[in-house]
């Protein structure tokens, strides 16, 4: 499978009529719930897809004790990319919380590119719905209770 062919997959899943894109070929758009899907090749046989989701997560730049604990767990995770699926992690730019999924396209079959992208979706629902919630974050992982608003 081409990289094109799998992201017009990406875009009728997500049904994404437009993507925006940049000076580096990564496509972007906004979904209603302030999802944002990023999609670009990051070598020539594998497809990079990332959901951001959630509010900026404020001071991620400042050492804290919390904020180093949490990036030390974050830089860990996503080291582990090159053994399991998706990576949680915060997007450096934007701050907001992000998964990131790498997908071999190249002798892939469209079955499995389709069932790797609906994984992909089910995770970044599951994310924004956790971040969402309107009950106590104590009742949530402890990682996650690092996100609540103060």
């Amino acid at each position: 499978m081409e990289y094109d062919e799998a992201v017009a997959i990406v875009s009728e899943m997500f049904r994404i009529g437009q993507w925006a894109s940049n000076e580096f070929g990564e496509r972007h758009a906004i979904l209603d719930n302030d999802i944002e899907i990023r999609v670009f090749q990051g070598a020539r046989d594998v497809m990079v897809l990332q959901g951001m989701f959630g509010e900026p997560i404020p001071n991620a730049s400042v050492a804290n004790a919390n904020e180093i604990k949490l990036r030390y767990l974050l830089q860990a995770n996503f080291i582990r990319l090159i053994h399991h699926s998706d990576v949680l992690s915060i997007d450096k730019k934007t701050g907001r919380l992000a998964t990131t999924r790498h997908i071999r396209i190249l002798e892939a079959s469209l079955d499995f590119v389709m069932d790797t992208i609906e994984s992909f979706v089910q995770n970044v629902d599951f994310w924004d719905a956790t971040l969402k919630r309107k009950q106590s974050f104590s009742s949530l992982s402890p990682l996650l209770n690092l996100f609540r608003k103060k």
